[in-house]
């Protein structure tokens, strides 16, 4: 007798068979699920990041060590940074609304589910455009990390987006 292990993200198909899950789906799946954790707790850490990146450039900034030339950068940054902290709350739940439109892409798209894919492509923009509704996107692209940052979900809705072939 042999015994079955029931798999959560296991699917019936119609007429009884279970449509095999392509390989780059499960990779790219499994990989937005991390995303997906690792965002929720950077989002929901946010607050406590912000204000501690003030304090440390307040610091740096009363400590004169820094030239004329880092100074005015960090003077420059810091109205965004405290606008960003005025604004938490509504950053914080567009940041996990995002999330969770992504998870559950990413959760029908491991059904095959091609509306999946729009849901998690929704997940992806909409915090983009929501935080920079609220804040300016000049205070959310300021650097070379942040764009590298904005490039992971483009590469991700890229990967998806060849997939979507194996969608119904």
């Amino acid at each position: 007798m042999t015994e079955t292990i029931n798999d959560p993200l296991d699917f019936p198909a119609q007429g009884g068979e279970k449509p095999k899950l392509p390989g780059a789906i499960n990779v790219l799946t499994i990989l937005t699920f991390i995303g997906c954790g690792i965002g929720a707790l950077f989002t929901l850490c946010m607050p406590m990041l912000m204000r501690f990146s003030l304090r440390m450039m307040d610091k740096a900034i009363e400590g004169g060590n820094l030239s004329e030339q880092k100074i005015a950068d960090m003077q420059r940054q810091k109205p965004k940074m405290e606008l960003m902290l005025d604004n938490m709350w509504p950053l914080i739940l567009i940041g996990l609304a995002g999330i969770a439109l992504c998870l559950y892409g990413a959760l029908q798209m491991r059904k095959l589910k091609k509306e999946g894919f729009y849901v998690y492509v929704l997940g992806q923009i909409l915090p983009v455009i929501g935080s920079g509704l609220l804040v300016g996107f000049s205070a959310q692209f300021n650097g070379p990390v942040s764009y590298v940052f904005a490039a992971i979900p483009v590469v991700f809705i890229i990967l998806y987006a060849n997939q979507l072939k194996y969608m119904k």
